[in-house]
């Protein structure tokens, strides 16, 4: 124990070292041009594509939202992790896990990294205008590791997850922190079955004090009840309702390229309905009960949502959809609606078992199902017009093809040399 107590300590140490704030520092924005063409590529974190005709059955209106775009209803990816399904979305089809692996000399972080430069490198060599915001798993670094364009000085990147959050928030945070780093310890000390009633959900049995809220996380009672912020939610749940506030429209003829992660799909939390925003209280009895009906299509295709795990999901997709469905409206008010290319995309989803369709025939794949590899993937072209649905087959390693289409002529990996096709 002795010798595993100096090993974890100065492994934390480094860990925490390595971690670079300097740019992480800087206020976080893009360029749209009105007179160029841009291209936005939005990664949703192990958002559901299972969940979008159910979204869409719930709130029709966020079709003239989504004016323009293609729902693709027949995508999958490469794999149910980030690890896995991240890199092809990124780099293309040289990244899937088959092609990576073919490269057996050279470690993951280096192949991992390459993928994320594909996109930026290539639209940089053109003259474009490049943003990456939270660049995902930047060095394999759990907080993105913007060193990484370090050698790309044309490349703008950035860190927005936590950037937008309040004084307030930020202190209740770190204070919940210095709480939860003892009880845990405490909790460990306990025996086996005393655990889970001492973790409680994160909370570690926290008591509100008057004029304190909680911003460390959520605890639900049943499926339309819960109390507290999920702070991973929160920090990035506060991203997306920004997008407006990073976005920089000019006059300049010029082109444009911008990827962002977010991770609103993964932090998953309850909100109030029927505006999908967060609250410190929720109370969805009334509104469950009155829309049922919500998780059954036209076609008797039905959604289970029996746990809060699965009601969490659907309400934090949602919420993805009714942001970047502000946002989009706010490139419409703004002129740079029709000349963006604009690509939202999952990396992976999730088994959650809320389809039968979806569901392995073999009993031995009970853990996982279909849903894990079922990505969102929504694209709108320039001036194109009307929501339309497409069962084309796709996978999420399309993306970087989708986003290079009709810009520029045949082009390649500038790291391999291989055409991206």
């Amino acid at each position: 124990m002795s010798v595993m107590c100096v090993v974890n300590v100065f492994s934390i140490k480094k860990s925490v070292e390595e971690i670079n704030l300097s740019a992480a520092s800087e206020t976080p924005h893009f360029e749209l041009s009105k007179t160029g063409q841009n291209v936005v590529v939005i990664m949703l974190d192990r958002a559901i594509g299972e969940y979008v005709p159910y979204i869409l059955n719930e709130k029709p209106e966020l079709k003239e939202q989504f004016d323009g775009f293609t729902y693709y209803s027949n995508t999958i990816s490469f794999g149910s992790k980030t690890n896995f399904g991240a890199p092809p979305l990124l780099g293309g089809y040289e990244y899937t896990p088959v092609e990576m692996n073919k490269r057996d000399t050279e470690p993951l972080v280096k192949k991992h990294n390459e993928a994320l430069l594909v996109m930026p490198v290539i639209f940089s060599q053109n003259g474009y205008d490049v943003t990456m915001c939270d660049p995902t798993y930047a060095n394999y670094s759990w907080i993105p590791d913007l060193t990484l364009f370090d050698d790309y000085p044309d490349i703008n990147a950035y860190i927005t997850k936590g950037k937008f959050i309040d004084d307030q928030q930020k202190q209740d945070s770190i204070e919940g922190n210095h709480r939860n780093f003892f009880c845990f310890s405490f909790m460990k000390c306990m025996p086996l079955g005393l655990q889970p009633a001492i973790y409680n959900d994160g909370s570690y049995r926290k008591t509100d004090a008057v004029g304190q809220i909680n911003y460390s996380s959520q605890i639900m009672s049943g499926l339309s009840k819960s109390k507290g912020y999920g702070e991973p939610f929160m920090s990035t749940y506060s991203s997306l309702t920004n997008m407006s506030t990073m976005s920089v429209i000019s006059e300049d003829n010029k082109n444009t390229f911008m990827f962002i992660s977010n991770d609103i799909t993964h932090d998953a939390n309850l909100l109030q309905t029927p505006d999908y925003i967060p609250a410190y209280e929720i109370d969805n009895t009334q509104y469950d009960a009155e829309h049922k009906d919500r998780f059954t299509l036209e076609d008797g295709r039905t959604l289970n949502v029996s746990t809060p795990t699965q009601m969490q999901h659907y309400h934090s997709n949602m919420a993805a959809f009714i942001e970047i469905g502000k946002w989009l409206d706010y490139l419409k008010a703004n002129g740079v609606y029709d000349n963006t290319k604009i690509i939202i995309v999952s990396d992976h989803g999730h088994t959650f078992h809320q389809s039968k369709e979806l569901e392995f025939s073999d009993p031995s794949f009970y853990e996982t199902s279909a849903q894990n590899y079922f990505p969102l993937l929504l694209v709108k072209d320039f001036n194109s017009k009307g929501f339309t649905i497409s069962d084309e087959f796709m996978t999420n390693a399309d993306v970087p093809t989708l986003a290079l289409n009709g810009l520029i002529e045949n082009p390649v990996n500038p790291f391999t040399g291989k055409p991206i096709n």
